[in-house]
C-alpha cells in the first residue's frame, strides 16, 4: 500500500511538472507573439516619422554641401575672374604699346618718303572745351620747330599746321578750326579751291567754281599753293555737293526770264583723320626751307 502511494505520488509530480512545462511554453509563445506584436505597431507608428527626419536630416545635409560646394565654386570663380582682368588688361597694354609702335613706324617710314625736314611730335595737351581747333605737341624752337611748319597723321593726312611756338611745345590749329585754310583740289579733276573747318567733324571745300566738275567720293588734296602743305596730302572726301547761293548785285531780269545763277559750290568733306583721337603726328618743314634731317 505505501508502495503503490510512492508510485502515485511520483506521478502526481510527473503531471504537475509536465503542466508546469506546458504553461511556461505557452507563455514564452504568448510573450513572443506579444513583443512581435508591439515591435510592429510600434514600427508602424514610428517609421514614418523616421522617414521624414531623416529625409530632412539628409536634405540640410545635402544643402550643407552644396552651399560649401557653391561658395567654393564662387570663390574659385572669383579667383579666376580676378585673373582674367589681370590678362586682359596686361593684354591691352600689349596691343596699345604695338599700336604705338606701328604709327611711330609709320611716321618714320613717311619721314623717309618725304624730300622735306620732318619730325615726329607727341599731343601733349588738348583744348576739350574746342576739341576741332587746337592741341599742343611736345617739340618747341630747341627743336628747330617754328611757325608754319605742316602737321600731318601717320598716313599723311593733313591734320593742321603750327601757329605757335614755345622752347620745348607748339599750339597745332587744326584743319578743323573755321579759321584755319588749306589750299586744296579735287584729286580727279583737279577742280581747286581752299578747305576750311567748319568747328565741328566736317570740313568745306570752298571757292570752287559752280562749272567745275565735282562729285560725292572725290578725294581732295593738298595743292601746294598755300606753300605751307607739300602737294599732294590727302584732305578729306567730297560727302556732299549743292548749288551755291546766288551771285550778290547780279542784274534783276523779269521773272519770266531771270535764272539764279552761283559763282561758287557748297561742298562739304568728310576727314579721313579723326583730329581727336591722334596721339602721334609728323612735322613738315615748309617747302622753302626745307633741308633733309
Amino acid at each position: 500500500m505505501e508502495t503503490i502511494s510512492r508510485h502515485a505520488s511520483s506521478l502526481a509530480l510527473l503531471a504537475v511538472l509536465l503542466f508546469t512545462f506546458f504553461v511556461m511554453m505557452s507563455y514564452q509563445a504568448n510573450r513572443i507573439e506579444t513583443i512581435t506584436t508591439v515591435e510592429g505597431g510600434i514600427h508602424t507608428v514610428v517609421s514614418p516619422a523616421h522617414r521624414v527626419v531623416s529625409s530632412i536630416w539628409l536634405g540640410i545635409a545635402n544643402g550643407w554641401t552644396d552651399y560649401v560646394g557653391v561658395i567654393g565654386r564662387a570663390s574659385e570663380a572669383g579667383a579666376l575672374r580676378a585673373r582674367i582682368g589681370v590678362l586682359e588688361r596686361h593684354n591691352s597694354t600689349l596691343q596699345e604699346s604695338a599700336r604705338e609702335n606701328a604709327r611711330l613706324r609709320q611716321l618714320l617710314g613717311l619721314r623717309e618718303r618725304l624730300e622735306l625736314r620732318a619730325m615726329v611730335a607727341q599731343i601733349v595737351g588738348r583744348d576739350l572745351a574746342h576739341g576741332y581747333e587746337s592741341f599742343t605737341i611736345n617739340r618747341g624752337t630747341r627743336d628747330g620747330i617754328d611757325a608754319d611748319w605742316a602737321v600731318v597723321s601717320s598716313t599723311g593726312i593733313v591734320v593742321g599746321r603750327v601757329v605757335t611756338v614755345a622752347p620745348y611745345t607748339a599750339a597745332v590749329q587744326l584743319v578743323t578750326d573755321p579759321q584755319s585754310a588749306v589750299g586744296a583740289k579735287v584729286a580727279r579733276t583737279g577742280a581747286r579751291g581752299v578747305v576750311h573747318g567748319t568747328g565741328g567733324a566736317a570740313l568745306e571745300l570752298a571757292y570752287v567754281t559752280s562749272l567745275a566738275d565735282v562729285e560725292v567720293g572725290d578725294l581732295v588734296v593738298t595743292s601746294g599753293d598755300d606753300t605751307i602743305y607739300p602737294a599732294g596730302l590727302e584732305v578729306g572726301r567730297v560727302s556732299r555737293v549743292t548749288k551755291g547761293a546766288p551771285v550778290p548785285g547780279q542784274p534783276r531780269l523779269p521773272t519770266l526770264a531771270r535764272t539764279e545763277a552761283a559763282l561758287f559750290r557748297d561742298i562739304e568733306l568728310e576727314p579721313l583723320v579723326d583730329v581727336r583721337s591722334v596721339d602721334h603726328v609728323l612735322l613738315l618743314a615748309p617747302a622753302a626751307g626745307s633741308d633733309s634731317e
